[in-house]
């Protein structure tokens, strides 16, 4: 067998081999996978859709059994009411007296109020001397004439109909009635108790899924459906005079919808209701789903062609460059590229001469590497050159220097320039240092901006005088910051704060620490703000414009803070015309770890 089939290959071309090979291994089982999972697939819809109908037709019922119990239950209370009895079996002298036994009788209107599931309620009589009201009506002719009176006559046991109701719009749709006896016996008569079931309510406890529902009784018509187009004969056919369920496939308005059909006796009447659950998506769904499954067979087929013909012919163009190389090699041309990469029976039929070939190319591959390494020598030499060049000048070079024109300065008895100096030195040695770092000391930060407050101090004279406020049990060496963000508030109040203030400018600088959280006030006793001049900061500084360039500092400020720290920290700005500005910084007191790098 297997001889047989070997040379049944052999005797046909590589190319047809690769296309029967991919009919037998991959069309084949795709189509066949393809089509059980597809199967697989709506039989596990259609399992969920039938059994979500059949719960929600369960619901339904119990809805209905619930709501026609209930109403049974009240309408025989009130059946057996002795004042209606005897309102009903009085024989009145004037009709000004029946009508004021019947304003004082209220069972109707606390009946109605206590259960809204009652929608009216109509008592018919034979007593003359009842004239016609809201609730107790005269039995008429017109009366006698109807379906549900002729039943009621002749029949003592209670029942259920469907009846035609107007409703608030003045359309008239059926709605579901229960109706029983008033036995009258000290007049040897009766009354007739109907209570008709409001539509509304029944619609507001069935309809809280997506599911329609549709209600009728045994023998009668459609007293509720959640769409009208669900009011179609062909559900009553379905299960005619058995009280058997159906589930299955319904055709309605030439559409298929999976339906759940189940009878529903009643326990305190003869009467048989019919629950019918229409889920309208279930088979657009499933036919959505299929589609879906059939695509991707498609897709996987379409991509599996594709890639079936493309190696087919990439192989066969193989076959034709191996062919092209071997005459190349025959005429003395060895300056061949090797395309039969691979250990396959193509690559191996010319394993010497590819041997032969890549013996060449690695000599020339040595020769070109032993270039390129050079020239890689020569440029990291010139990078060593430029790197020995730029570190000649460093931040000691210019703190060395600055130390040079300190000293000819003392030497010289300017003693102001040399302080000034100084103090550049030292702040420019604190904002290299801390340019790349995270956190610093509160100590040393308070130390920096002590220094850049003199350097502003030997500027402006008596113009700016600052004091820093610290609580005597307070370590600022023991609290951590990143570093220079107080500068930039401090040089805010100089330049703006300060800017009219010609002598007795003060700044302070207060820490304290409350609640694990550090509170550090930088005060000016400068021009202040105005309450708009408070309101356009107060939004620079939270949402900055880029075409701004005022209060970019602050905004800055606050938006490390915020990514640093989180949102419940960051500035608080308050201020007063020609009183000034105090601007609060609020972090968190964090301890700071001895030996970190600042």
């Amino acid at each position: 067998m297997i001889g047989t089939i070997s040379d049944f290959l052999a005797g046909i071309r590589v190319k047809h081999q690769l296309y029967l090979v991919y009919f037998l291994a991959i069309f084949i089982p795709v189509i066949v996978i393809g089509n059980y999972l597809i199967y697989s697939t709506r039989s596990m819809l259609t399992e969920h859709y039938e059994s979500q109908a059949r719960a929600d037709n369960m619901r339904v019922k119990s809805i209905l059994l619930d709501l026609t119990s209930s109403i049974y239950n009240k309408a025989e209370s009130l059946a057996s009411d002795q004042e209606l009895i005897a309102l009903l079996s009085r024989q009145y002298e004037s009709e000004q007296e029946a009508a004021r036994a019947m304003d004082n009788y209220d069972g109707f209107q606390t009946l109605l109020s206590q259960d809204i599931s009652m929608q009216t309620i109509g008592v018919y009589t034979w007593n003359a001397t009842l004239p016609e009201g809201k609730y107790i009506h005269r039995i008429t002719d017109d009366i006698r004439r109807r379906e549900w009176f002729q039943q009621a006559s002749s029949s003592v046991t209670p029942f259920w109909s469907e009846e035609l109701a107007a409703d608030d719009f003045g359309n008239e749709r059926l709605v579901l009635c229960f109706h029983t006896r008033i036995f009258l016996p000290d007049i040897k008569s009766y009354a007739l108790l109907s209570v008709t079931v409001s539509s509304n309510n029944l619609r507001n406890r069935i309809e809280n899924s997506n599911l329609n529902t549709v209600l009728w009784l045994k023998g009668g018509s459609f007293f509720y459906y959640s769409d009208r187009n669900d009011a179609r004969p062909k559900l009553i056919d379905l299960v005619s005079d058995s009280d058997r369920e159906y589930m299955g496939t319904i055709e309605l308005n030439d559409q298929k919808v999976l339906g759940c059909i189940s009878a529903l006796s009643s326990v305190t009447t003869n009467n048989v209701f019919y629950t019918a659950t229409l889920d309208y998506d279930a088979w657009p769904y499933k036919n959505r789903i299929t589609a879906i499954h059939v695509g991707i067979i498609l897709l996987i087929i379409l991509v599996t062609s594709v890639m079936i013909v493309s190696y087919s012919g990439y192989f066969s163009k193989r076959i034709v460059s191996l062919r092209e190389t071997m005459h190349e090699a025959s005429q003395g041309n060895y300056n061949i590229t090797d395309t039969f990469q691979g250990k396959d029976e193509v690559s191996e039929a010319f394993e010497d001469l590819n041997v032969m070939i890549q013996d060449i190319l690695r000599k020339e591959a040595s020769v070109y590497e032993a270039q390129i390494r050079t020239q890689e020598l020569e440029n990291q030499q010139q990078r060593m050159e430029f790197k020995m060049l730029s570190s000649q000048i460093n931040p000691h070079f210019l703190y060395n220097t600055l130390e040079t024109i300190r000293m000819r300065s003392l030497k010289a008895g300017n003693r102001e320039v040399a302080d000034a100096v100084k103090l550049l030195g030292k702040s420019m040695r604190y904002v290299l240092e801390n340019t790349t770092t995270a956190v610093t000391t509160l100590s040393r930060e308070l130390d920096y901006i002590e220094t850049y407050l003199a350097i502003q101090k030997l500027r402006f004279h008596d113009k700016i005088n600052y004091s820093m406020r610290i609580p005597f049990d307070f370590n600022s060496e023991d609290y951590q910051i990143m570093p220079l963000l107080l500068q930039p508030i401090v040089e805010n109040a100089i330049i703006h704060g300060l800017e009219e203030v010609d002598e007795n400018g003060r700044i302070i600088i207060h820490i304290k620490k409350k609640d694990d959280r550090l509170y550090i006030d930088i005060f000016d006793n400068g021009c202040g703000m105005t309450g708009e001049e408070m309101e356009r900061m107060d939004y620079n500084i939270h949402f900055h414009p880029e075409d701004s360039s005022r209060s970019i500092g602050l905004y800055n400020i606050y938006q490390r803070i915020q990514l640093c720290y989180g949102s419940e920290y960051g500035l608080r700005i308050k201020s007063k015309k020609n009183c000034g500005t105090l601007v609060t910084m609020i972090l968190p007191a964090l301890k700071y770890e001895r030996g970190e790098r600042t």
